[in-house]
């Protein structure tokens, strides 16, 4: 003959002996779901760090590929003969101002603190976040090539900052 346990040990028997959780398992279950959120609150903060790492360093490489990209463009249309690398204050590093003439227009691009400014028919920032800009003659023979070094900064959250510098190796003056 079979046995039958739902009939032989009915259900409220088993019911009627659980009553509840003890404190150890309470204790056991609040400690494995805290060791959880505070995995997932590190995990989080973590993808948050790199969000803002991989935003900030996009912004700066954008700004400065755009600034490069306006400074080469500019340069390429210059009169050889009328480039003058200098810097535009005592304060500023040697080689961080250019001036030219393009189409017989005067253009000036000069780092002045963080920003980078164009003058061509009016002044204006390009850039907020330069950290140096340089203009270097790399052969003394000619001087109808320019490199163009830009290194640009930008905070990413309290004190950190990310850096990143490009460069365009022998711009030619075309004119």
């Amino acid at each position: 003959m079979r046995h039958n346990y739902l009939t032989t040990y009915p259900l409220k028997h088993l019911l009627a002996r659980s009553k509840g959780m003890t404190l150890t398992e309470v204790m056991i279950s609040v400690a494995i779901i805290g060791i959880i959120g505070s995995a997932l609150t590190v995990l989080f903060l973590s993808w948050l760090q790199f969000w803002q790492v991989s935003r900030v360093n996009s912004e700066i490489q954008s700004d400065a590929r755009t600034c490069l990209e306006l400074i080469n463009r500019n340069l390429r249309q210059a009169t050889s003969t009328s480039a003058v690398v200098d810097a535009y204050s005592a304060a500023q590093p040697p080689y961080s101002r250019i001036s030219f003439r393009k189409d017989g227009q005067p253009v000036i691009y000069y780092q002045l603190g963080q920003q980078l400014y164009e003058v061509s028919h009016s002044t204006r920032a390009i850039s907020r976040t330069l950290r140096s800009i340089q203009f270097v003659y790399p052969e003394t023979a000619d001087d109808s090539i320019i490199n163009v070094g830009i290194t640009m900064e930008k905070k990413i959250y309290g004190t950190n900052t990310r850096v990143v510098q490009m460069s365009i190796a022998k711009v030619r003056l075309m004119n």
